[in-house]
């Protein structure tokens, strides 16, 4: 209903587990980097667990996203099933016959089935999400599929995941032997109140939106409040808000929409808003009266002598007016000719530069002085008392132009005194341009993780799958030149890398 009101191309706060909605905070880093060690070393069994709404079932998608082609998986969802129905489910994720009714004929397939890709250099990985559900007995047959290994290695990688009640089931006596086995585990808390404004920020850019929709920092506050950090209950409440805000014609959303949000989902339908807002100013101004008449009642002379205290007194002054004293940590104005006072007038200069005309779309930047040589491409800095036009930044010198179209040679340290970490460049947003993110590959993913590696931020050797490592990267170069921190190549990251893969070519 708001989509088309906000300019988004879905819905960004859908309840359904969408791996392109996936944001990384340090909680799903660390769960992730824990199912993939697991797998990549063959620890048998892996366990994560997590309050109802934290982002397990997103992350298990994720997962299965990123594991390369050689790794067959099976991914049970809903494990309310008998010894029997679990291995017939098993089978068939894996491309199994299941309709054997012989437990010792689907385990012997199975095994089969696992010793087969393993000759073949291949892995298999067992997901098995809700785990809390699975009966004790269902518990105990999933212990012994992790029987199914060689003299050296487990052929089954074995992922539970589950609510914070299945470590409890685990600790049981009668589960003890498949405790004993669980070599790596993980509890997913909560996200803290900077990681939920950053997840509603992410998921609201993923969706379509440049940035244009805002959530004010009372509305986080209250989303927070209310969720505890819990992902699915901030996308329940940010969802109601932007619809209330959309109803009433807004386009911030705000304390009092949120507010409102809070309390449908809690199911609280009090008194009309205008009775609440009206009656404690009419209770406060009936008590003054109440407590004026009073006072006049018993204090006869009360408002004479009020009347008094407040005469103009015959008395001529002089008005004295002090000049303040110069702030001595006032800044100093530094006098250049290259300095444009007017940014109107700096962009007409910069759309004469050649090359300064990229398009109608602005990316500002944040950078340090030293990454200004990586921008091949006249741009807007912001200086002390104005504008500059730069058209080259090398290791020493950096070129501007003046007012009046003169090019001039400055000291890289004379432009550093006067910078203010802040430069604009234009270019043109390609609409067509798709975002890449965790677990997408492909040429273009290899060429932006060339840029970043050969400028320092990837440590890795550019492979074309967008791995935990490469989230890593973008966000270190998104950190560098002050974009939104979210290891996600949208459009302003994609155009920066671009710039830079240019300056290097």
């Amino acid at each position: 209903m708001f989509k088309q009101y906000f300019g988004l191309a879905e819905n960004p706060f859908n309840l359904t587990p969408d791996p392109k909605y996936l944001y990384l905070s340090e909680v799903h880093r660390e769960a992730l980097a824990h199912l993939q060690y697991g797998i990549e070393q063959r620890k048998g069994f892996v366990l994560i667990t997590g309050e109802v709404g934290a982002g397990k079932t997103t992350i298990c998608r994720t997962l299965l996203g990123m594991l390369p082609r050689e790794t067959h998986t099976a991914l049970i969802l809903h494990p309310s099933l008998s010894e029997l129905e679990l291995l017939q489910a098993i089978n068939q994720e894996f491309g199994l016959e299941a309709e054997h009714t012989s437990k010792k004929s689907l385990l012997d397939d199975l095994y089969a089935f696992l010793l087969n890709i393993r000759a073949q250099g291949h892995n298999a990985v067992l997901v098995i999400d809700e785990c809390q559900n699975l009966a004790p007995g269902v518990l105990e047959q999933v212990r012994m599929l992790s029987n199914l290994e060689t003299d050296k290695e487990k052929l089954l990688q074995i992922l539970l995941i589950g609510q914070p009640e299945l470590a409890k089931m685990l600790s049981s006596p009668n589960l003890k032997q498949i405790n004993d086995r669980i070599v790596l585990r993980y509890h997913m808390g909560p996200l803290n109140e900077r990681d939920t404004q950053e997840y509603i920020a992410h998921r609201l850019m993923v969706a379509g939106s440049h940035g244009d929709i805002k959530f004010n920092s009372s509305a986080i506050r209250k989303i927070y409040r209310y969720s505890s950090g819990l992902p699915r209950k901030i996308n329940a409440v940010a969802e109601r808000a932007m619809l209330i805000t959309y109803l009433k014609g807004k386009r911030i959303i705000n304390a009092p929409s949120t507010r409102e949000a809070i309390k449908e989902l809690r199911g609280e339908y009090n008194r009309p808003s205008w009775v609440q807002r009206f009656t404690a100013p009419a209770f406060f101004l009936l008590s003054c009266v109440i407590l004026i008449l009073a006072l006049g009642i018993f204090w006869p002379s009360l408002f004479s002598e009020i009347g008094q205290r407040f005469e103009t007194p015959n008395v001529s002054a002089e008005l004295t007016v002090t000049q303040p004293a110069q702030d001595a940590s006032q800044e100093i104005p530094v006098k250049n000719d290259w300095t444009i006072p007017d940014y109107g007038k700096a962009l007409e200069l910069l759309y004469q530069v050649p090359g300064g005309l990229k398009g109608p779309d602005l990316l500002n930047l944040h950078p340090d002085p030293e990454c200004l040589a990586l921008i091949d491409r006249p741009f807007i800095s912001a200086v002390q008392n104005g504008y500059a036009i730069v058209l080259e930044v090398s290791d020493d010198v950096t070129k501007v132009m003046s007012a009046d179209s003169q090019e001039i040679e400055v000291s890289l340290e004379q432009f550093r005194q006067v910078y203010k970490w802040n430069i604009i460049l234009n270019y043109t947003r390609d609409e067509n341009e798709g975002i890449r993110m965790l677990s997408d590959s492909g040429e273009d993913v290899q060429r932006y993780q060339s840029v970043l590696h050969r400028n320092g931020y990837l440590t890795i050797e550019p492979s074309g799958i967008y791995g935990i490592e490469t989230v890593r990267g973008v966000e270190r170069l998104q950190e560098t030149f002050g974009l939104h921190r979210d290891g996600i190549i949208g459009p302003e990251t994609r155009e920066l890398l671009t710039i830079i893969g240019e300056t290097m070519s």
